[in-house]
């Protein structure tokens, strides 16, 4: 219950920061991180596939109706619950691969907005003008990746176990 509840108020802190702080900024390249995203991300690689694809699903709506919303209602829960279940499954496939399912979500995850924007007839949803920020996400989007990657290893206290070397394994050697 307390996991739960921590959970989302930092979901709601991850929300608020975008919104007020992250969004405003005048970064270059016309793009920006997206905390958001970064957010699904990581708890659909700690949880698996089916929570991460309802937190992107939950997540997604709340950002759909976060002021200035000016797409259409529904659009980020249906993003973010494709790469959540996405990412969520990759991490229970092949669970050392998480630096490189973030990589993809990261590059995916725009063009999968821009995709679904141009479905439902958005009118700002143009491959133009996302193929001129997209560099510019990627990058910001990679760096908070790490960023929170360090974060969570450093303060979780969990650290990286070391393959244990059975003892008899190896052939005796031969002398010649």
């Amino acid at each position: 219950m307390i996991r739960a509840m921590a959970a989302v108020l930092l979901g709601a802190l991850i929300m608020i920061v975008q919104v007020t702080i992250v969004n405003r900024l005048p970064l270059p390249g016309g793009g920006g991180p997206d905390l958001i995203l970064m957010g699904v991300v990581m708890f659909a690689l700690a949880r698996g596939a089916v929570p991460g694809g309802v937190t992107g699903f939950v997540v997604g709506l709340v950002t759909d109706v976060l002021p200035p919303a000016a797409h259409v209602m529904g659009q980020y829960a249906l993003v973010f619950c494709v790469v959540g279940f996405l990412v969520g499954r990759a991490a229970e496939r092949a669970p050392g691969s998480s630096a490189l399912t973030v990589i993809l979500a990261v590059l995916a995850a725009p063009l999968l907005a821009a995709g679904v924007g141009g479905l439902i007839g958005d009118p700002r949803a143009g491959w133009g003008a996302l193929l001129r920020v997209w560099p510019s996400l990627v990058m910001y989007n990679l760096v908070v990746a790490a960023l929170a990657f360090w974060a969570v290893s450093r303060f979780s206290g969990e650290r990286p176990r070391r393959a244990a070397v059975p003892t008899g394994s190896y052939p005796a050697r031969r002398r010649v």
